[in-house]
């Protein structure tokens, strides 16, 4: 894998966005933990002020659709947004279920939207289906799951900035955040949430709930549950990576740049 300095990511970027093709849109990818939120937060205030055009940032994660699911998706806070438009936040109840169909149906709306004011898309997170749903317009089957093996022309070009840490580093970053979001009232929203909704299995899990709702049901201990919440999201982490393994279209970023 190549990795490039900020100083060439944003030599490239400047040359994608001076191409005179058709609609352009930004994607920023990376493992859970790595950094993308801040990360674009920077890059649209320096769009802004190298080509004086309003960025608007699409969040990409399965999560932060949903409401109240905040400090376990890592949620982006509104003083954090910068006045910066955000999309994807918010707009599902964890009742119900938001598609990777229903998703790449909602962010090419979004796109749409945003490009009809002559603003700059952002796309940012990193659930590698939904993105690659809408980069590659893929073909989803009646399941609204599956995606086939038949693609339609991209409708924007794409220019696909990547994160990368070493293992090492991503690994401790991840344990890190963890200690934190469990200071800061994960259990807490866990609780209420649980309360409030007849939340799936699958979902628990994906919130990071389950393990919380075991500790809550003295289950097992809160230094179990911790651990257990780390590696959880190291092995998230982990089958990230290996899906965007040996991809040509990402120039990715060395972690320790941004």
């Amino acid at each position: 894998m190549q990795l490039f300095s900020k100083k060439q990511i944003l030599e490239k970027t400047k040359k994608f966005l001076l191409e005179k093709n058709k609609a352009k849109v930004i994607e920023i990818l990376g493992a859970t933990g790595s950094g993308k939120t801040n990360f674009s937060i920077f890059l649209a205030n320096w769009v802004k002020k190298n080509f004086d055009k309003n960025c608007e940032i699409i969040s990409v994660d399965s999560r932060q659709v949903y409401k109240n699911i905040n400090i376990s998706s890592a949620k982006i806070k509104k003083k954090e947004m910068q006045n910066i438009p955000h999309h994807g936040i918010n707009i599902c109840s964890p009742e119900k279920n938001f598609s990777v169909y229903d998703f790449q149906h909602y962010a090419f709306s979004v796109i749409e939207k945003i490009l009809q004011k002559n603003n700059i898309p952002i796309l940012c997170g990193g659930t590698m289906l939904w993105l690659d749903a809408v980069s590659e317009n893929y073909l989803f089957d009646k399941n609204k799951e599956k995606k086939s093996q038949k693609k339609l022309s991209p409708k924007y070009d794409f220019f696909k900035i990547g994160i990368h840490w070493s293992r090492k580093i991503l690994y401790e970053r991840i344990n890190k955040r963890a200690v934190e979001q469990f200071k800061n009232g994960l259990i807490e929203e866990t609780e209420k949430n649980l309360k409030k909704y007849k939340i799936t299995k699958t979902a628990l899990t994906s919130f990071g709930y389950l393990e919380i709702q075991k500790y809550l049901e003295k289950k097992i201990t809160y230094e179990e549950a911790l651990a257990t919440n780390q590696k959880r999201n190291r092995n998230y982490a982990k089958r990230q990576l290996t899906w965007w393994r040996g991809r040509d279209d990402i120039f990715w970023l060395s972690g320790e740049d941004i």
